[in-house]
């Protein structure tokens, strides 16, 4: 039995049909068998001991939860060479947001590895590759200045919600760190529309974020 179907038997018999149409509601591509995250980190740590490199590599993803366990198999690899080397790959085959966003906890003890797949983001022509260099980014705040990544998101052109959410979202968690140069951003309105509204919006809906500066934000609306 290969891992495909090793891992389609296993995920199968932990698929719950109520949180599958409930999943598959808020994810529409592809198609979700219904299984937890929690049981899903627990079955990529099982097969972590067991699977090889290429194994992993040459794993192709068909549902939501294969996508997801290869993430997690990825983000478990101990050598940065190794781990930068299928999470490049992998970045391109995102089928969604969720799987965007849990492969965010990937690290490198190389700093050398984080730009490099950030820059490898930033560049793509895809919508969740391009949405991972800003859900990334503001996990890895240390890869390059604050000012630089302003400038990006003022030159950004690419107009798709996933990619535009992201922005939005990084810059509202760089707010709560860094309000001074956030505030500034914010006060020149030159940000792309949504971005701005969404930003404000964002950091509005936040618990860390007092009530006065929550006030002194509406008026940056555009």
């Amino acid at each position: 039995m290969n891992l495909k179907e090793k891992l389609l038997q296993i995920l199968q018999a932990h698929s719950e049909k109520k949180f599958r149409i409930f999943s598959q509601k808020l994810i529409t591509q592809p198609e979700i068998l219904g299984v937890r995250t929690p049981t899903l980190k627990r079955v990529a740590k099982q097969l972590a001991q067991e699977v090889s490199l290429d194994e992993i590599r040459l794993f192709e993803p068909v549902f939501h939860e294969e996508f997801a366990i290869k993430a997690f198999l990825i983000i478990d690899i101990k050598d940065d060479e190794s781990k930068f080397a299928l999470a490049s790959e992998f970045v391109k085959t995102m089928p969604n947001w969720a799987i965007c966003d849990q492969f965010d906890a990937i690290k490198f003890k190389d700093g050398r590895f984080v730009n490099l797949l950030l820059s490898q983001c930033l560049s793509s022509n895809l919508e969740y590759e391009k949405r991972f260099f800003y859900v990334y980014y503001m996990r890895n705040l240390e890869a390059f200045e604050l000012s630089n990544f302003f400038e990006i998101c003022l030159k950004e052109k690419d107009d798709r919600y996933y990619v535009k959410m992201a922005m939005a979202w990084a810059l509202a968690e760089i707010f709560i760190k860094f309000k001074e140069p956030v505030l500034n951003l914010l006060e020149s309105k030159r940000l792309d529309k949504f971005v701005q509204n969404k930003t404000i919006s964002k950091i509005r809906d936040s618990f860390r974020v007092e009530k006065s500066v929550k006030d002194e934000l509406v008026k940056f609306r555009i």
